[in-house]
């Protein structure tokens, strides 16, 4: 009798958990607790494909979907590479809402009227890995960056990462548009 409870209650366990455990390769939160939003503040994310490589998502993702929180009712919209793509009107959270992706690099923008407090922003991806490029540089960011820098001798190595990680990012952008040019 004693095993048979303990079946059930690791069957139970495992159907609550591994939903849960299959959306986290798919979801990414860029904010968590309370952020400061006076304008707008923007994400560099990287979508790529599954490990498992569906023929379903060989050349896209299914979808992408945005949700944000506030801490007060606030206006503003949600953009991804410039588009605006969710309006929201002094709400407290934005609804989901699905929209096309492609494999890449993108830049998430949250931009708001009046300065509010981000509570939250969940991104998730349907049919495609996603993570968040921290301390490469998005459009926005390039443009305001001093172009007379000193190069120190401790950031050589941080450079020469970031330049190794965009090298990776672009020969896999390669392979994703040498990959569809094939499928034509």
């Amino acid at each position: 009798m004693r095993i048979l409870l303990r079946r059930l209650l690791v069957t139970i366990v495992i159907s609550f958990l591994a939903p849960t455990a299959a959306r986290a390769d798919i979801s990414l939160d860029l904010i968590k607790g309370k952020r400061t939003v006076k304008d707008k503040v923007s994400f560099t994310i990287e979508v790529d494909h599954e490990t498992n490589e569906n023929p379903r998502y060989k050349e896209k993702p299914e979808f992408i979907e945005m949700y944000a929180t506030f801490a007060s009712p606030a206006s503003g919209i949600i953009a991804l590479d410039g588009r605006g793509i969710q309006r929201f009107d002094e709400s407290i959270s934005v609804p989901r809402q699905r929209t096309e992706i492609t494999y890449g690099r993108h830049t998430v923008t949250l931009q708001v009227s009046d300065t509010a407090v981000a509570t939250g922003l969940l991104v998730t991806v349907r049919g495609g890995v996603v993570r968040e490029l921290i301390g490469s540089p998005g459009p926005a960011a390039s443009e305001s960056t001093p172009a007379a820098s000193p190069v120190r001798s401790s950031n050589v190595e941080d450079r020469i990462a970031d330049l190794e990680r965009r090298v990776r990012q672009l020969e896999s952008e390669v392979d994703t548009l040498k990959r569809g040019r094939r499928n034509q």
